[in-house]
């Protein structure tokens, strides 16, 4: 396919965070609604952005002090490196004309994972959790993506490494990429049958540099 636009999910696949996020929401969800969480309960709220989940889940009054305290481990724990370098995102840019983001992310961990990693000068457009009504699994964000740089649908791969990522995208009508090295759910990846599968960072820049 001809890739005019390469829009990127960000956890698990820019930045190998997946667990630490899990086990930061289980952690500050037991302190502050005293609840014990499964991996896998934590994952079936994903979708909605970080301040969203946290509202359902913790009491009303403590809301602002959890997602504080979420906010500020976040940071301390989060790499300082990702799947790809900028560099590599830098060459990206030279054959594709547009490299975006659409992320489930709150607005504030995104801005946090772009300082980190300083890809604050990569991206064209930016879409969180918290710049659409709907998030993943919804597609969204991925019309106002292809409607501000008038895209056409065929030329918008959307790489991701959660089944939500390829439901947003199918939905949308775009091409999606699964990106196996990142997801912490990789049987319900494959079963979403993106259109492409990549084991590994490297695959992926070689099917974006193939001929």
């Amino acid at each position: 396919m001809k890739i005019e636009c390469l829009v990127f999910d960000v956890d698990g696949t820019i930045v190998d965070n997946s667990k630490g996020i899990v086990q930061l929401f289980q952690n500050n969800v037991k302190e502050f609604a005293g609840k014990d969480l499964s991996e896998q309960e934590v994952l079936a709220l994903w979708g909605p952005p970080g301040d969203e989940i946290f509202r359902n889940v913790v009491p009303s009054e403590v809301f602002d002090r959890a997602w504080e305290k979420f906010v500020h481990d976040y940071n301390e724990i989060h790499p300082s490196t990702g799947y790809f370098t900028k560099a590599q995102f830098k060459d990206m840019k030279k054959k594709i004309p547009f490299i975006v983001i659409f992320t489930g992310k709150a607005r504030q961990t995104c801005q946090i994972t772009l300082d980190k990693l300083e890809l604050n000068d990569i991206f064209d457009l930016i879409f969180t959790g918290n710049d659409v009504t709907r998030s993943k699994p919804y597609p969204d964000a991925l019309f106002k993506i292809i409607g501000i740089l008038q895209l056409k649908k065929d030329e918008v791969l959307f790489l991701g490494d959660s089944h939500l990522d390829t439901q947003a995208g199918k939905a949308a009508g775009v091409k999606t990429a699964g990106a196996l090295w990142g997801s912490i759910e990789q049987q319900k990846l494959i079963d979403s049958k993106p259109d492409y599968i990549f084991n590994t960072p490297t695959e992926f820049l070689e099917f974006i540099y193939q001929p």
